[in-house]
């Protein structure tokens, strides 16, 4: 017996199929999918492996040569399915990563860990200590900060519960156990799973609209004739309210019903909970829910059961495409456009694009359910690649919000320099008068978005990226005159300073707000409400959104102010007032997305309003009512921004009517990295004259210093491709890739990035 396998952390050089002898002792277990150690090259250890195909017969590539046998077997069982072998190989041409990585990518780290039950974990050395250096501002880290707030709430978890609930790597732990902050201990892991905290949904007689049923029904007809080979593919389009979710449980029910399997993708972990608790309640204990806060024992019992068979429906966050299910009949994407589908570290793949083509792969049926469809998708639906399903309409008696738009400058002109519009603070009164709730939007975290010095303008920037460090306060705080300031991209903490670091006036002054600001006004304008604030500075433990979902839920606060994690799947039927507190700030991006991004996040925030029987009321608040993203996105007329967004997109060749490769090229010395990007360039422009025929649409732009021309410490060149052929640009940026570089300098491709920064 032969098999053919993968090495795990193969490079560029040697990724091929390797062909070993399979031992008599292990005859019969070796399977597709299993990992493996292998003898590879002259390395003293044996290598780990994925097995790619067993055969009898060996492989012709390989007659000639003195084969070497497979050294053992890691895991009894296949860690994945040959379904997705077969998407390895595909993310590998697309996305210009290894065989073994893809592998990699898709399985958690738990599942193809060998050993024992027992895993490290850590406790505060001394809390009463620890709390006194948060008082005192002695932490310099947010990752530090994060680990002592967690630990001094949970008392101990395992490193890894930690690394994962407070977003820090193991070399951020290993410090602060080598400075005496933590203590480290071995503490025995249990493999019998606590049953998932799942909300607790309102009792109500689901009545489908007739919209409801003619998409049902088109989706079933097209599960019941499917085939491997072919997509069917289809767009739920529609409006806030509309019942998207009805449709996916009635499809996914149909589906079981024919012994198949069901994926439900939702964009961020704060949807997870509510599509998790709908699901449950509708199909009890076949579904299990796969996202980054579970703990590894958590993520490895639920990958085995569902690989074993004994879970069917999956709903989880973007790495949930890769879940082992086997006879997959249908997968939906939630919230299609949301960006949180595009993964930004390597490899750099898009959900969407995984899920389409595992659908191909297994005969299923795609559903891409939103409210406002990314481009790229409508015009897939326009073109026939795709069957549009409308939801024109929303369950209720209530009906789509009211949505007015509030001009700051005529409330600037008036001498109201409030955060909050004369008529948001009107609307909000009468709101809790009626013993009803408000959600707030505003798309930045923190308490001010920079200081700058009134006397100089010069900005506080962070000293390891080139972008302006943000004012948080901290949690203890009273007022605004403490707090500390903290970098959001590379997490480092400093105290706020007493004068300007260039030309040492006191004159410094707090530019912009985030949710800490407006959290702060709210208390003192609305003495009688409670609020509670939802960010990524608040939401860092494993249970905290649905915490603060099930306590909002459930009237224990009458507002809920929180970034874009708030605007999106929620389904509050008392919230009837939405104010967008600064729809400038969310238009405010450096990226040819930014209109799309900024229409889609405020239809969805204005969705939030009146979803039960009592009707909404949406505040937008702007400098710029005239601006055509935010009067389409009051009117919720998609249609008319998605003309608009087209001409755009075609007269700059942009997405879906071209394709964008960027290549990335950092490193710590700027003058190295300056040079290796020269380099590239030539290389590339070399590649472009030398073979016209396989570049003749592609346009390869100068080299160019990055929007975040520093990042971590790390200088950041970058070059920028278009052409009409993706095949094209993926051929170019192949060579990008094969082009000789220093140790010291990554290079970053990706095709349709979501990010250009």
């Amino acid at each position: 017996m032969y098999a053919q396998i993968w090495i795990e952390e193969a490079t560029r050089d040697f990724d091929r199929d390797w062909t070993y002898e399979i031992p008599e002792n292990l005859a019969g277990k070796i399977k597709p999918g299993c990992l493996v150690e292998v003898p590879f090259a002259r390395r003293k250890q044996p290598v780990r492996a994925y097995v790619y195909k067993v055969s009898q017969e060996r492989p012709a590539s390989s007659e000639e040569l003195e084969l070497r046998s497979i050294s053992g077997l890691l895991l009894p069982e296949p860690v994945v399915t040959p379904e997705m072998l077969e998407l390895a190989r595909e993310m590998r041409r697309r996305y210009f990563c290894s065989r073994g990585r893809a592998v990699r990518t898709m399985v958690p780290a738990t599942v193809t860990k060998v050993g024992d039950k027992k895993e490290l974990a850590a406790r505060l050395a001394d809390p009463a200590a620890v709390i006194g250096m948060l008082a005192e501002d002695e932490l310099t880290s947010l990752g530090h900060i994060r680990v002592c707030e967690f630990l001094l709430v949970h008392e101990s978890a395992l490193l890894s519960e930690i690394r994962q609930a407070c977003q820090v790597s193991s070399g951020v732990l290993t410090y602060m156990k080598n400075k005496g902050i933590l203590e480290y201990f071995s503490q025995e892991v249990r493999r019998e799973l606590d049953p998932a905290n799942v909300i607790e949904l309102p009792s109500q007689t689901i009545v489908s609209t007739t919209e409801q049923v003619q998409a049902v029904e088109s989706i079933n007809f097209a599960l019941a004739k499917t085939e491997q080979g072919s997509l069917k593919e289809f767009l739920l389009a529609g409006v806030t309210g509309s019942g998207k979710t009805e449709i996916y449980l009635q499809t996914a029910a149909k589906t079981l019903a024919q012994g198949r399997s069901v994926l439900i993708l939702v964009p961020e972990i704060a949807l997870t909970p509510l599509m998790m608790a709908r699901v449950s309640e509708r199909f009890q204990d076949e579904v299990a829910i796969l996202h980054s806060r579970l703990t590894p024992v958590e993520r490895y019992e639920t990958w085995k059961r569902i690989l074993q068979g004994e879970k069917r429906i999956v709903v989880g966050a973007r790495s949930a495409v890769f879940a082992p299910l086997t006879n997959l009949g249908l997968i939906v994407v939630d919230e299609e456009q949301d960006q949180s589908y595009k993964s930004e570290t390597t490899p750099r793949y898009h959900a969407v694009e995984l899920a389409r083509i595992r659908a191909v792969l297994n005969g299923s049926v795609l559903v891409l359910g939103s409210a406002t469809p990314s481009v790229e998708t409508s015009y897939r639906a326009m073109e026939g690649r795709s069957t549009k399903l409308e939801l024109a309409n929303r369950v209720g008696e209530a009906g789509m919000a009211e949505v007015k738009i509030v001009d700051m400058r005529r409330e600037r002109a008036a001498g109201h320099k409030s955060l909050f519009s004369r008529p948001l603070t009107k609307a909000l009164k009468v709101t809790f008068a009626r013993n009803e709730q408000a959600m707030l939007l505003i798309n930045r975290r923190g308490f001010s978005t920079t200081i700058i010095c009134n006397d100089c303008g010069q900005s506080l920037t962070c000293p390891s990226c080139d972008i302006a460090l943000t004012v948080h306060k901290n949690p203890w705080q009273k007022d605004e005159t403490g707090g500390h300031l903290i970098c959001h991209y590379c997490g480092k903490v400093s105290p706020l300073p007493s004068e300007c670091p260039v030309c040492c006036s006191e004159e410094l002054g707090r530019v912009g707000a985030g949710t800490q600001q407006a959290e702060d006004l709210f208390a003192e304008m609305f003495s009688s409400a409670s609020a509670v604030r939802m960010d990524l500075d608040t939401t860092s433990g494993r249970y905290s959104h649905q915490e603060i979902l099930d306590a909002f839920a459930r009237r224990e606060y009458d507002c809920l102010i929180g970034t874009q994690m708030i605007a999106k799947g929620h389904d509050f039927h008392n919230v009837t007032l939405v104010g967008v507190l600064s729809a400038d700030q969310i238009l405010a991006q450096s990226d040819y997305r930014a209109r799309e991004h900024a229409f889609q996040l405020l239809t969805q925030a204005a969705g939030r309003a009146g979803r039960g029987d009592l009707p909404g009321l949406v505040i937008i608040q702007t400098f710029q009512p005239d601006n055509t993203v935010i009067r389409t996105a009051a009117r919720q007329d998609f249609p008319a921004f998605l003309e608009h967004e087209l001409q755009f997109r075609k007269r700059a060749g942009y997405p879906p009517f071209g394709h964008i490769g960027l290549i990335l090229v950092s490193g710590r010395r700027d003058d190295q990295v300056r040079k290796q990007a020269q380099l590239l360039e030539s290389h590339l422009r070399d590649q472009l004259e030398r073979y016209p025929a396989s570049f003749g649409g592609t346009e390869l732009l100068p080299f160019q210093k990055a929007p975040l021309a520093r990042l971590r410490g790390r200088y950041r060149y970058r070059l920028i491709a278009k052409s009409p052929s993706r095949e094209e640009l993926t051929l170019l940026l192949r060579a990008a890739d094969s082009f000789k570089r220093q140790k010291e300098i990554t290079v970053v491709l990706d095709i349709d990035p979501y990010s250009m920064l």
